[in-house]
């Protein structure tokens, strides 16, 4: 009777040291978690020597008749320049600029305020992104590369005889502008003008005519600061400093024809590619 009721206590005493130790692995507090920082943003960018950068105390407005976006308004603005033209990037107000004080070095680091924000992280790695094809751009420029593929597409370059309107001279000429300053007024009008002086020492204003199996040739006019070049009927190869630019120019050009997948035709950018499919047998 004895021995039945030592182990009786026992195996009581082992259930409450099994629950105890339960209890105290449940409220061990959980270890602090690290802030994940972006290894894009916090790469060092190289300055080219033949490029300059300049802040200006306001965002961008590429489009002034409409409202600027909420998220730019206290954005700033950072101009680069090179020979290959200029770029503007907007800088967020979070975005903090730093250069090392030593006046031979020619690198540039981004941080921001807060990296326990995630909206931060992901506007600091995108604002490196920008600039480093800003910097790429106006000192060595940006090639996009177009395949015409399909039977009597063909390509070629030839002066534009209409006249041309920018979305800053459509702003100016109505009654509605959306400037936040005179000082950024000023600047996009300073900018554009600047980039009309170069295009007019380029040459008069040109346009594709591009030929694609519909009943008229498609007529695209060929945005300042893009450079176009037909090596071959059936390839367009186009060049400039703004990357965007370039994307949306190419874009543009490649909505009339998209790539369909039985016969292969339409317009490729660069390397792209698509599986052909294997039309249903009747």
């Amino acid at each position: 009777m004895l021995a039945s009721t030592s182990s009786l206590s026992r195996q009581v005493s082992g259930l409450l040291l099994s629950s105890s130790s339960r209890a105290t692995l449940r409220i061990t507090p959980s270890l602090p978690l690290t802030v994940r920082h972006s290894h894009v943003g916090s790469t060092p960018l190289d300055i080219p020597a033949s490029t300059t950068l300049e802040i200006l105390p306001f965002p961008p407005h590429p489009n002034p008749s409409r409202p600027l976006l909420p998220s730019l308004r206290h954005a700033r603005s950072v101009l680069v320049k090179g020979p290959k033209g200029e770029v503007v990037v907007p800088l967020h107000d979070c975005i903090l600029l730093i250069q090392p004080s030593s006046s031979t070095s020619s690198e540039l680091t981004l941080a921001i305020k807060d990296s326990t924000q995630k909206k931060q992280r992901g506007t600091w790695g995108l604002t490196r992104s920008l600039l480093s094809n800003a910097l790429t751009g106006v000192s060595e420029g940006h090639t996009v590369s177009l395949k015409l593929v399909g039977v009597g597409y063909r390509a070629s370059i030839e002066p534009d005889p209409l006249p041309r309107r920018s979305k800053l001279d459509i702003a100016l000429g109505s009654s509605k502008s959306f400037f936040l300053s005179e000082a950024a007024k000023q600047a996009e009008i300073d900018r554009a003008n600047r980039a009309k002086e170069a295009a007019e020492k380029q040459g008069p204003n040109m346009r594709l005519h591009i030929r694609l199996g519909y009943s008229h040739p498609v007529l695209l006019p060929v945005p300042h600061g893009i450079q176009v070049q037909i090596p071959q009927p059936n390839r367009i190869v186009l060049k400039g400093a703004d990357k965007e630019q370039l994307g949306l120019f190419a874009s543009q050009i490649r909505s009339w024809r998209k790539p369909e997948p039985y016969k292969g035709k339409g317009i490729f950018v660069d390397d792209e590619t698509i599986r052909l499919k294997t039309a249903k047998k009747k």
